[in-house]
């Protein structure tokens, strides 16, 4: 449960003196701010599954929840994300701030479209020192539905502030922010140094008139395995 909030928060997995908002609008235009309130995962083969996110006062995230598990989101007296909590630990903001992180040891980037998308990127298959993969991504023009929800948990005032170091030994710091995708993911393939596909994943987006999805149908496919299910997504 924490690692999804995590995702929500950093998006560390995975230049320019504008924020991350600017940025977005920018290449969006002027499109409604709406947060995802609830999205449902619908599968036949492993079961069906949702992730909740509540909101407080001035449409902050108090918490996510998958039904099981709970992170509660905590906020300084300037209404800035101070930490996150689940039943086990708490993680504070603040560790990100001390140092560039080392995202060298998850991946990198090695191209952006014209909207500052990733596109190209190369990421370890099974933590760093394993195989690197090089992922392909490809984009909607319909802007990234999780943008508002982010925001709302404090998380593009984080990317704002955090550095990434993409060196091992010569270090190469960008912001966090640069990692952040301005439009919807459509696909994403990632192959090996031969060609070959190890994993790959297809979304096909029914969108409302606000150009946010209100379903959308994946298709999940790897060297042993493939799978799909359904997202229905809740705003606010």
């Amino acid at each position: 449960m924490k690692k999804i909030a995590l995702l929500f928060i950093i998006v560390l997995t995975l230049s320019c003196s504008k924020s991350t908002e600017d940025e977005f609008n920018e290449v969006n235009g002027n499109v409604a701010e709406k947060y995802v309130k609830r999205l449902q995962v619908l599968d036949n083969v492993n079961g069906n599954s949702s992730i909740t996110i509540n909101y407080g006062e001035g449409n902050r995230v108090t918490s996510i929840t998958d039904g099981n598990a709970t992170t509660f989101f905590n906020y300084d007296s300037s209404n800035n994300l101070s930490s996150i909590n689940d039943s086990n630990e708490t993680f504070n903001m603040s560790e990100l701030y001390q140092a560039p992180y080392d995202a060298f040891e998850t991946g990198q980037v090695l191209e952006y479209d014209d909207n500052s998308n990733p596109i190209k990127i190369k990421v370890y298959e099974d933590g760093y020192g394993s195989e690197l993969l090089t992922g392909t991504i490809v984009y909607d023009a319909n802007p990234n539905p999780y943008f508002y929800t982010l925001k709302a948990a404090g998380g593009i005032a984080v990317l704002d502030m955090v550095d990434l170091n993409f060196g091992i030994t010569d270090p190469s710091i960008i912001k966090a922010r640069n990692l952040f995708p301005n439009n919807n993911i459509r696909s994403m393939i990632f192959k090996d140094d031969s060609g070959i596909t190890k994993y790959e994943v297809q979304f096909d987006y029914t969108y409302g008139s606000d150009k946010y999805p209100v379903s959308a149908s994946v298709s999940a496919l790897s060297v042993d395995e493939s799978s799909s299910y359904d997202l229905i997504y809740t705003y606010k």
